[in-house]
């Protein structure tokens, strides 16, 4: 029988520091997952390390993608699912991804380059194991065709994440996120969209990338967001040295931001390099974390679980060798009124230099 998480991670847990995962959080991060495919989880192990709270918890993440045996999963799982299920909502979206869509709504082949399904474990009781959170990267509008172009338009793209977490859709919503897409520079693009359906109160989240320093304080004020404009350019500034690459994060409602903005910060990368987690190292990433915890947003036992967690471990098991590469993707800050929030984003990705016994090798 094929491996699944909870089967393989036992054997890779001790190579992350327990200053960032640890304890009851450690053995809910594996009930809450655990039974999915180990070649699905362990590909890109992504977790969400919260650097400020002490407690050693983190949320996972897992990467899909369009056409691959990852997608075709949840496809089969929301065919087995109650139709009324958020499976049942997501399967139907990602069979849409594949080209396979009822007559009544339109395909979505071609939209997505990725998807990211988030679960929330840190905060969430353990008695509850809710639907995952969807993040649904958008592919590049130079990449589409005429036909995907024409299609994929603001209003479309609300309501495909919407029924992907089993939302009504909502017109008010997708003007909103229309306004968005509208009030962005000309260099800005939308490069991914998502939703959890569980968290309160209800809103898409957006995430935009391509985006001019400069800009900023224009785009905020187109965006109508509450917060200080004044704050996210000291941000920018103060990091641009250490993180000189930047996403930007919204919540969107159907009446407008929300007042929780992210920014998202990344160490510069070559285009052709599309792994850039697993060859970043622990020097790339030292002075933020030194940046952080000076600024009092990350604890020092989480920034020094941050520090060892980058690395290449060569693992002898009974049938052979494997490797394990550990690295960091990038770093989020969170602004709230005067609260500012500091989560790190890493992941495990498991190769096997070996065939098993089924005859697959390269992979968990």
């Amino acid at each position: 029988m094929a491996e699944n998480f909870g089967d393989v991670f036992p054997r890779l847990r001790r190579f992350i520091p327990s200053s960032l995962l640890d304890g009851p959080w450690r053995g809910r991060l594996e009930e809450r997952v655990g039974e999915l495919p180990g070649w699905l989880t362990l590909n890109y192990a992504a977790f969400e390390f919260r650097l400020g709270d002490p407690a050693p918890a983190a949320d996972y993440f897992v990467s899909v993608a369009p056409g691959r045996p990852s997608l075709e999963y949840f496809v089969r799982q929301g065919e087995d699912a109650k139709p009324d299920s958020p499976e049942a909502a997501l399967g139907r979206v990602f069979a849409r991804m594949n080209g396979v869509a009822p007559p009544s709504e339109p395909s979505l082949a071609g939209w997505f380059r990725a998807s990211m399904l988030e679960y929330d474990i840190a905060e969430v009781p353990s008695d509850l194991n809710p639907a995952p959170g969807v993040f649904l990267a958008l592919q590049p509008e130079s990449e589409l065709d005429k036909d995907v172009a024409g299609s994929r338009t603001p209003d479309r793209l609300a309501a495909a994440i919407a029924n992907a977490v089993g939302w009504e859709e909502d017109e008010e919503e997708r003007r909103s996120v229309e306004r968005v897409f509208a009030a962005l520079p000309r260099d800005g693009v939308v490069d991914q969209i998502g939703a959890v359906a569980q968290r309160e109160p209800r809103s898409i989240r957006l995430i935009m990338d391509g985006l001019k320093q400069r800009n900023m304080p224009a785009l905020l004020k187109r965006l109508k967001w509450e917060g200080s404009a004044r704050k996210v350019m000291d941000i920018l500034e103060e990091m641009r040295d250490v993180t000189p690459v930047f996403r930007l994060a919204v919540d969107v409602a159907a009446d407008g931001v929300g007042p929780r903005l992210g920014l998202e910060m990344y160490r510069p990368r070559k285009p052709s390099n599309l792994d850039y987690w697993l060859t970043s190292g622990r020097n790339a990433w030292r002075p933020v974390v030194d940046y952080l915890e000076e600024m009092k947003w990350c604890l020092p036992e989480k920034g020094a679980g941050l520090r060892a967690f980058p690395g290449i471990e060569r693992l002898f098991e009974e049938k052979g060798m494997s490797i394990l590469y550990k690295g960091i993707n990038h770093f989020k800050l969170s602004i709230e009124g005067d609260a500012i929030e500091a989560k790190a984003y890493a992941a495990l990705a498991y190769f096997r230099l070996y065939a098993d016994s089924e005859g697959e090798s390269g992979q968990a």
